[in-house]
C-alpha cells in the first residue's frame, strides 16, 4: 500500500513544472468613459505586476508597431499636432526577469485639444519715440504643443481691421524690418503682430509701442546729409555744428538731420537714440543718406560704429567722424574694423591740460586747427596709430611738454570715404573761419560735395 500511495503522489511531482507566467500591465489612469480633451503635454504613468517573478522594465508605443523600451514608470510625451484635435492611442507592456512579455498591453486613447500659441516682443526692443522710415521688431514665440507648431507670424502696420493689410512670413522667423516701401512714411503709426499654428488657431494681437500714446513717429530724411550726435556732455558742441554746417552746405545740399544717439544728451532730442537691434536698424538708417558727419565726446560709441560704420562705407558712403578717445581704447578691435588706425596711442601725456592757442601741425593741405579761448578743461587727446595705408592729415605741434608729434587725423585713401579726427573739432574753433574750412576741404574737395 506504501509503495502504491507513492506510485499515485508521483504524478504530481515537478518533472512537470509550471510554465513561466507573462506580467500584465496597468496604467494609472482608468477612466470609465473616453477621456476629455487635453493639452498636447502629457505625464503618462503605468505599473506591471508578475505572479512567479519581477517585472524589469516596459515596451511602450503610440502605434503598437514601433516600440520603445524603458525601466521608467512613467514619461512626459510631447504629442504633437497635426490638425486642430488629435486622438493618440498609448500602449504600454511590462516585461517579467524572463524576457516575457504583457501579450495583452494596457492601452488609453488621449484626446489632444489644440492650445493657441503666443508671442511677445523681447524685451527692451522697444521702438524709439522717433525714427526715420527704417524700423526693427523682434519677439519670442512660443506654443505648449510645440514651438514647432506655429507655421506662420503676421504682421500689420496701423490698421487690422483690412484682413489685406496683414502680412504673411514664415513660423520660424523671429523678426522683421520694415521701410518705407512698407508704408513707413513720415507720421504715428502702430506695428501689429500675431502667431498662427498648424491647427490655424492664432494668438493674441501685440503692438509696439505698447504705451498710452500706442504710436511712434516716423520723420523722412529731409536730404542727403546726416549728422550723427555722439556727445554726452552740456556743452556748446550742438550749436556750434549746426550754425557750421547751416552756413556752410545749408545752401547745397538742403535741411540737415540730427539725430542724437545719446539719450538725453539734449533737451530736444525727443527720443532720438539708438535703436536696440544695430543691425539691421541702425545700419539701415545710415544707408538712407550719403554723407555722415559723426561727433562724439571722450566715450564716443565705438560698438555701434564698429557695426554700422564699414558698411556704409562700402555701400557708398562717406564719413567724418571725430571724438576723443577714452582712456581704455587701446587694444579694442572696434577700431581697426571701422577706422583707418590700427589702434591709438598710449595714454603717456593723458595728465596734461591742453593750453590755449596749442595748433594742430599740418602735414597736408589741411587748415591749420588752434585750440580755441574756451576756458574748459580739454585733457591731452590721444593720437592715433594709422593703417600702413592711411594718409596723415594732422599731428600734434611740437612742445616741451610731450614727446614727439602725435597723430590727430588720418583719412583712409587719396580718394576717401572716411575721415577721422582724434580730437574734439569743436574745442579748434580759434578762428571760426579755420573749423569751418577744414569741413569745407573734407566734404568738398575729399568727399566730392558741390
Amino acid at each position: 500500500m506504501a509503495i502504491l500511495a507513492v506510485a499515485g503522489c508521483s504524478e504530481h511531482l515537478p518533472n512537470q513544472p509550471v510554465p513561466n507566467q507573462p506580467p500584465e500591465t496597468f496604467l494609472a489612469l482608468r477612466p470609465d468613459s473616453i477621456l476629455r480633451r487635453t493639452p498636447s503635454q502629457q505625464n503618462i504613468h503605468w505599473w506591471g505586476v508578475d505572479p512567479d517573478g519581477f517585472v524589469k522594465g516596459y515596451f511602450f508605443s503610440f502605434d503598437s508597431l514601433r516600440w520603445t523600451f524603458t525601466t521608467r514608470n512613467d514619461s512626459l510625451f510631447a504629442l504633437k499636432l497635426n490638425t486642430t484635435d488629435t486622438t493618440y492611442s498609448f500602449f504600454v507592456a511590462a516585461v517579467d526577469n524572463e524576457g516575457l512579455v504583457d501579450p495583452t498591453p494596457a492601452s488609453l486613447r488621449y484626446p489632444i485639444q489644440n492650445t493657441p500659441p503666443s508671442v511677445a516682443f523681447i524685451l527692451k526692443s522697444d521702438v524709439p519715440d522717433t525714427t526715420y522710415p527704417v524700423a526693427s521688431f523682434q519677439w519670442y514665440g512660443a506654443d505648449v504643443d510645440g514651438d514647432e507648431t506655429i507655421t506662420s507670424f503676421s504682421y500689420a502696420l496701423d490698421d487690422t481691421s483690412n484682413q489685406a493689410n496683414w502680412k504673411t512670413i514664415p513660423g520660424y522667423a523671429r523678426s522683421v524690418t520694415l521701410f518705407k516701401s512698407d508704408g513707413l512714411v513720415q507720421g504715428n503709426h502702430t506695428f501689429y503682430l500675431r502667431a498662427r499654428d498648424v491647427a490655424g488657431a492664432y494668438s493674441k494681437t501685440i503692438q509696439m509701442p505698447d504705451t498710452v500714446k500706442k504710436t511712434w513717429y516716423v520723420r523722412e530724411p529731409k536730404g542727403d546729409f546726416l549728422i550723427v550726435d555722439d556727445y554726452q556732455p552740456v556743452d556748446f558742441a550742438g550749436t556750434f555744428y549746426s550754425q557750421m554746417f547751416d552756413t556752410l552746405m545749408g545752401g547745397r545740399l538742403g535741411n540737415l538731420d540730427v539725430w542724437d544717439i545719446k539719450a538725453g544728451a539734449s533737451p530736444t532730442s525727443r527720443g532720438w537714440y539708438v535703436p536696440a537691434l544695430i543691425n539691421p536698424t541702425f545700419i539701415e538708417t545710415l544707408k538712407l543718406f550719403k554723407y555722415v558727419f559723426w561727433y562724439g565726446d571722450n566715450n564716443p560709441s565705438l560698438e555701434i560704429a564698429q557695426t554700422s560704420l564699414p558698411e556704409f562705407v562700402r555701400g557708398g558712403g562717406k564719413i567724418l567722424f571725430t571724438c576723443s578717445f577714452p582712456e581704455l581704447s587701446t587694444g579694442q578691435g572696434s577700431l581697426v574694423d571701422f577706422a583707418p588706425i590700427d589702434n591709438t596711442e598710449p595714454s603717456y601725456f593723458s595728465n596734461i591740460l591742453l593750453p590755449k592757442d596749442t595748433v594742430v601741425a599740418v602735414d597736408s593741405s589741411y587748415p591749420v586747427l588752434v585750440r580755441d579761448s574756451n576756458p574748459a578743461i580739454y585733457l591731452f587727446p590721444r593720437g592715433v596709430l594709422p593703417k600702413v595705408s592711411a594718409r596723415i592729415i594732422y599731428r600734434m605741434q611740437a612742445s616741451g611738454r610731450w614727446t614727439g608729434q602725435p597723430i590727430m587725423g588720418v583719412k583712409d585713401a587719396d580718394q576717401p570715404s572716411f575721415v577721422l579726427l582724434a580730437v574734439l573739432l569743436h574745442r579748434f574753433g580759434t578762428p571760426p573761419a579755420n573749423a569751418a574750412d577744414f569741413l569745407r576741404t573734407v566734404y568738398g574737395k575729399e568727399f566730392g560735395v558741390h
